[in-house]
């Protein structure tokens, strides 16, 4: 039978863009926060992290990726969006489990809860991390790395266009640029405005990306199963 490769980024598309979207959300709820418990959203971090992160190492970690004949995405997977999602989910979920300890031993009486010094830190690697991204997206777009399949039911209505490999391409260099942006927007106003618009915008753009692919990547790779000439046995 024919390998088609590691074909589950939808699921982790979405994550990407659900832990986006949930950190500036996570934000306004602790600045507005009037004596409530802030442990359900260190879980939902840590359920998040989780599955990006157990899912992206399977990526990383799984040499080599079949590449899929016309397309240009998946024989470097593991590199282009195994490794960012290991280290992204990995650094969630360990956030998430920090959230939780940290609101434990406020509710001990044996720290205030300060959530700027205990996220800190993961934040400036988070930050480094950044760096990686936007490399990624200037190197994919160079190579062609982001030219969408033609045998893809919804990428297909772009192909031969300039269309997808721009929206990837800045996806990467969007998150990355959030993501450096991340250990100042705690305490500079300015800088957390332009941080929050960046993880909104791109985080919808994740979500939306990881829902198409729910249709496209179902019997369609490499070849749908509506096709049972085409599909080899």
């Amino acid at each position: 039978m024919l390998m088609q490769g590691i074909t589950y980024n939808t699921t982790m598309g979405l994550v990407v863009g659900l832990i986006m979207i949930l950190i500036p959300t996570f934000a306004r709820t602790v600045a507005a926060n009037k004596g409530r418990s802030i442990s359900g959203w260190g879980w939902g971090f840590v359920f998040l992290g989780a599955f990006l992160g157990i899912s992206g190492l399977h990526m990383m970690l799984t040499w080599p990726l079949e590449q899929i004949e016309g397309a240009f995405c998946c024989a470097v997977d593991n590199v282009t969006f195994g490794e960012p999602a290991a280290f992204y989910g990995l650094l969630t979920f360990i956030a998430g489990i920090a959230i939780i300890r940290a609101e434990e031993k406020a509710e001990k009486g044996l720290r205030e809860l300060d959530l700027v010094a205990t996220l800190r830190p993961l934040l400036y690697i988070a930050a480094a991390g950044g760096f990686g991204l936007v490399l990624f997206g200037i190197a994919g777009l160079h190579f062609g790395q982001w030219r969408p399949p033609e045998i893809e039911p919804v990428a297909r209505l772009m192909a031969g266009s300039m269309i997808e490999p721009l929206m990837v391409f800045s996806m990467y260099v969007g998150t990355g640029i959030a993501a450096i942006l991340s250990p100042f927007a705690l305490t500079n106003k300015t800088v957390g405005r332009v941080f929050t618009v960046l993880v909104w915008f791109f985080g919808m753009a994740w979500v939306f990306l990881g829902l198409t692919l729910y249709y496209g990547h179902v019997g369609f790779f490499p070849y749908a199963f509506n096709q049972p000439l085409e599909y080899p046995q």
